[in-house]
């Protein structure tokens, strides 16, 4: 009886190791979702003031007669349609992992990780350099 007390307690543990460390790649898949989602959120939450400086700096340009200052503006205007293009592909291109094993599933999220903080990073410069253009224009 001992005989068969240690291949039954050995498949158990094998079974119970497997289990777990499937639900732990599963935690660590949802916690890659969720970092994946709040980059985008972040991000998501700057499209506004995106929208609000791009129009400031077109009704500034049509103001403005000189080209170099146009050229500016201009330059500014085009990085902050970028960022808004680069985060609407994103979205466009993203797809929730559902359907995809856990591994290929936690490979496709770091690789969504690394384009979303891309974006987010484009985002950003695009929007300190507007923000300063206009800061500048504004106390002339």
């Amino acid at each position: 009886m001992n005989k068969m007390l240690v291949p039954v307690a050995l498949v158990s543990t094998l079974l119970f190791s497997a289990c777990s460390g499937g639900s732990s790649t599963e935690d660590q898949k949802k916690e890659l979702e969720t970092e994946v989602l709040t980059v985008h959120d972040e991000a998501m939450n700057k499209m506004d003031e995106i929208s609000k400086l791009r129009r400031s700096l077109r009704t500034l340009k049509e103001k403005k007669t000189d080209t170099a200052e146009q050229a500016i503006l201009e330059r500014d205007i085009e990085g902050l349609a970028l960022a808004d293009e680069v985060m609407m592909n994103w979205m466009r291109e993203y797809t929730a992992p559902d359907s995809l094993e856990n591994q290929a599933a936690l490979h496709y999220l770091n690789q969504e990780l690394v384009k979303i903080e891309r974006v987010k990073t484009i985002m950003d410069s695009t929007l300190v350099a507007a923000r300063k253009t206009l800061a500048q224009h504004d106390t002339k």
